[in-house]
């Protein structure tokens, strides 16, 4: 916590004094303002990791200057304090994104705590968000003319409020074509609501998307929103809305040619005003035939049809990919300066990656953690490469968590393999304790003596 900036908003002299001699001896860098006026304009010329304010400013409000400091973009973290605040002014303060408010008199180990845990909490929020900003499908990368024609695509419907139907296979980036339609938009200051509709229990689904009245159905036990109510004057993204039931159909047809919902259990409606964006990687077409989509749905939703190619339609995009994922997980996960040989993007172009982007991504996962600090073709997993193998190959359906469990495994029976069993020689191989080893092969039920072929 050494050499971080506090400042503190306070009329009160004393109290000023009396948190100046708790942070300082912790190493903090403490600033002292008396008035609103001067603490902003402090803020808006120097970095503070926190703020402590008092929400009585003697003939100022604390929370005034909250809400002005949200105004000009002024991002830090604020631990209100007062001595005679209402509760509602407390819990307005909360209300509003502080940290926390601790009421006078406090102790110093109360203060401590709290500010510790307002940095930390903080700072552990940038790193998510820096992370997020960081995914490996946060852009739609690529040279290929079929990319060049989507982002133009993109760019002309994003202007409007037209209802469009993303199509492509699973793992191309439906999702990232939505958000970035948003993004364009002029909802984009709103909500992006996504929606996997075949994650939704089917007698639920109505449920979630229009809402439902207290007592509508056994355990509605208080009014809900819909994620329609909640993409007012947003977006809502449909994904994979093939696997919506017919009956769900019929009620989402309603909805986008009344722009009225009718929660569950209710007999009134109301208006909204959302854009619609749907998804699937089936056939729509080919599910009308079958009975399994409405005809009329799929007219309503298909008013600007737009393609998400798959990989193999735009193989001469992979060195580019590959390049921009290596440096992202390099990051990720630590590896400083891992680089990919030039043999490599051949083999790689040549395979037909059925789990598209998202399959390219966990290939690359995979070969950056049991690989070397050089990426050769040997580190190409062989079912990539074109060679015959028995081992099973890869979920590339797996959620991240997942897939590095199983990698795991798989390292621990290379290595078995590779050393016999000896579990002291893999044990070094990997630089972990024994200990640490028995206890992996315990979780993935793996006996040191069993047959590794």
């Amino acid at each position: 916590m050494n050499n971080k900036q506090i400042i503190v908003v306070d009329d009160e002299k004393n109290i000023r004094r009396s948190i100046k001699a708790c942070l300082i001896p912790q190493g903090f860098t403490v600033i002292d303002c008396a008035d609103a006026d001067t603490a902003l304009i402090s803020m808006q010329n120097n970095y503070y990791d926190a703020a402590i304010i008092d929400i009585r400013l003697g003939k100022e409000s604390g929370i005034l200057l909250f809400e002005q400091m949200s105004a000009e973009n002024i991002d830090i973290p604020v631990v209100f304090i007062s001595g005679n605040a209402s509760l509602n002014e407390a819990v307005q303060s909360v209300k509003l994104g502080a940290f926390d408010f601790l009421e006078k008199p406090f102790s110093a180990d109360k203060l401590l705590v709290t500010i510790k845990n307002c940095i930390e909490f903080y700072q552990l929020k940038s790193r998510i968000k820096a992370l997020e900003d960081s995914q490996p499908q946060s852009k739609l990368l690529g040279d290929h003319s079929l990319i060049k024609v989507l982002r133009n695509d993109i760019s002309k419907v994003a202007q409007t409020d037209a209802t469009v139907l993303i199509a492509g296979e699973s793992g191309t980036g439906k999702e990232l074509i939505a958000q970035s339609i948003h993004q364009h938009s002029r909802r984009a200051s709103k909500n992006l609501i996504t929606v996997n509709c075949s994650a939704i229990p089917e007698n639920l689904i109505d449920s979630a998307l229009f809402g439902h009245v207290k007592g509508a159905f056994t355990g509605a036990d208080q009014h809900k929103k819909g994620f329609f109510e909640l993409a007012e004057q947003g977006t809502l993204f449909l994904d994979e809305i093939a696997d919506m039931p017919l009956s769900s159909q019929a009620s989402l047809l309603r909805v986008l040619e009344s722009k009225e919902i009718q929660k569950v259990g209710s007999d009134k409606t109301a208006k909204v005003d959302v854009r619609v964006l749907a998804a699937s990687h089936k056939d729509l077409k080919q599910q009308i035939k079958q009975g399994l989509f409405r005809e009329d749905l799929f007219y309503r939703i298909n008013v600007i049809p737009i393609h998400s190619p798959s990989l193999r339609e735009r193989r001469s995009d992979i060195p580019l990919l590959v390049n921009y994922f290596v440096e992202l997980l390099c990051q990720r996960n630590g590896y400083v300066n891992k680089t990919i040989e030039q043999g490599c993007y051949p083999i790689l172009s040549r395979y037909n990656w059925p789990g598209n982007v998202r399959e390219l991504i966990n290939t690359i996962e995979r070969m950056l953690i049991l690989g070397g600090e050089k990426i050769n073709p040997r580190d190409i997993p062989d079912e990539v490469a074109g060679k015959n193998t028995s081992e099973t190959m890869v979920d590339y359906g797996l959620t991240l968590k997942e897939f590095r469990i199983k990698l795991e495994r798989e390292l621990l029976l290379k290595r078995l393999k590779e050393f016999g069993g000896n579990v002291s020689q893999v044990a070094k191989s990997l630089a972990v304790d024994r200990s640490y080893l028995h206890k992996k092969l315990a979780q993935y039920d793996i006996k040191r003596n069993q047959n590794f072929d």
